[in-house]
């Protein structure tokens, strides 16, 4: 990530940052504002502002207050084996209150929102910046207000979704349909992928290119059973990209992997991912987290994830397993492992579901296969459409655990949920599929209400 200067990082902060996007007074200083959107480097010094919100503060982090930790333990991939993170207790049994527990979620997402719109409205009003850069800017901000918004949505359902910087209007939202905001998020993405080339230029995956946004909403049109046009951009992305899968397990989430469509800069060279310390334990018993036993038995005999992704710590008697897929807890001489927030798997994974959908089983099971062919499982013969889509959601379990949220995403839109974690978690309601809106927000905005059902 390009670095910036003290003074363009206060200008900034000043000006893109704010306690409550939906409460924030008019700006103060216009002028300042307007200036900033007057040479590439400033708006490089948002965006930068923007990426390290993503690392240390929004639902991405790889900390235990991240979306990796707290839905593992939501879902049914992590246990929780303390009493000293009341907030992960919280997630844990299902008892998320509307008072504590999703105010960082929703406060941090419409602030990076914001500074989305500051630059999208900036830079379509600049008259110093090139075309080319002004597309390039202009497509990143859509893309990245349409991963937030993306979020949210799956979070909490009906949302604002957010297109302005103007407090008068901003102050006044109520929330959309979950059906509108998908079609806002098809808005943005779309813009995105015309906008956008198809590298970032500078030779690292730390910027959003063409098939960033491609692959995003290749999950978008998934996850509203676009069958045919989430293929579409899915095939795109395998296909004209240039990424390819890793073949070596132990590589995959190294920094360099030619799967990684987008991850976040560590802010330090040297520095490793966040996720390494939240996940992997230095001596036993863990002091607060292990792999459920139940994911644990998900994994087929033979399968390579199992010995290269799951580590394992034992005091003797007893011995805990955790999630292995980043590695390096402490600083190295050259940043090793970054945050992965999207992968070329997963765009085979769309395929071979929207295929089946569709009814091509035999494509299908290709694109399966190539993933089960690097676990080094066997590869699986003709089956029927139900039996396939069985198979697939299998492969994205165990393919795509403790990263993201994608475990009870998947539960959630296929749904699943109620069957699944209503056997394995006792305090689990039909209503805690989404979470509550919070309190402090409804009190300031009486135009959000109602509160999500169950809280």
């Amino acid at each position: 990530m390009k670095s910036i200067t003290y003074s363009i990082f206060v200008l900034v902060a000043l000006l893109v940052s704010c306690e409550d996007y939906l409460e924030i007074d008019p700006p103060k200083n216009q002028l300042a504002g307007e200036n900033i959107f007057t040479e590439s480097t400033t708006v490089d010094g948002v965006f930068a502002h923007i990426y390290a919100q993503f690392r240390d503060q929004a639902f991405t982090k790889g900390s235990t207050t991240g979306l990796s930790y707290l839905f593992g333990h939501y879902a049914d991939e992590l246990d929780h084996l303390s009493e000293g993170q009341p907030l992960t207790r919280s997630y844990y049994n299902n008892g998320v209150l509307a008072t504590e527990g999703t105010g960082d979620l929703w406060n941090v997402s419409y602030n990076i929102i914001y500074d989305c719109n500051r630059i999208l409205e900036g830079v379509n009003g600049s008259k110093s910046l090139d075309s080319a850069l002004k597309d390039r800017f202009l497509g990143e901000a859509y893309f990245v207000r349409a991963f937030v918004h993306f979020y949210i949505t799956n979070f909490f359902g009906e949302i604002p979704y957010i297109t302005t910087t103007d407090y008068r209007v901003n102050q006044k939202v109520v929330r959309d349909d979950v059906e509108s905001v998908y079609q806002h998020l098809e808005e943005d993405l779309l813009l995105a992928t015309e906008l956008l080339s198809e590298t970032s230029g500078d030779g690292t995956n730390f910027r959003p290119n063409r098939w960033t946004a491609a692959a995003l909403l290749s999950r978008v049109y998934l996850y509203q059973d676009k069958w045919q046009l989430a293929l579409n951009e899915a095939e795109l992305v395998i296909g004209n990209s240039g990424y390819g899968l890793e073949p070596n397990l132990d590589l995959v989430f190294l920094k360099d992997s030619p799967e990684t469509l987008w991850q976040l800069d560590t802010g330090m060279e040297g520095e490793n991912t966040d996720e390494a310390g939240t996940f992997v334990p230095v001596s036993a018993p863990p002091s607060n987290t292990a792999l459920n036993t139940a994911l644990l038995e998900a994994f087929e005999p033979g399968d390579a994830r199992r010995e290269q992704w799951v580590g394992s710590i034992t005091d003797g008697s007893q011995t805990w397993y955790f999630p292995y897929k980043y590695k390096e807890r402490m600083a190295t001489d050259q940043t090793q492992e970054c945050p992965i927030l999207l992968r070329l798997v997963e765009a085979y994974l769309i395929a071979a579901e929207a295929s089946a959908q569709l009814g091509n089983l035999e494509d299908g099971l290709d694109y399966l296969n190539a993933i089960r062919e690097r676990a080094t499982l066997d590869e699986l013969g003709s089956m029927g459409r139900e039996e396939l889509l069985e198979a697939i959601l299998q492969e994205r379990r165990i393919e795509l655990f403790s990263e993201l949220g994608h475990r009870y995403f998947d539960l959630k839109r296929t749904g699943r949920a109620d069957a699944v974690l209503g056997l394995l978690k006792p305090f689990w309601d039909p209503t805690d599929i989404l979470l509550p809106l919070p309190e402090d927000e409804l009190l300031k905005n009486p135009k959000l209400l109602p509160q999500n059902e169950g809280y």
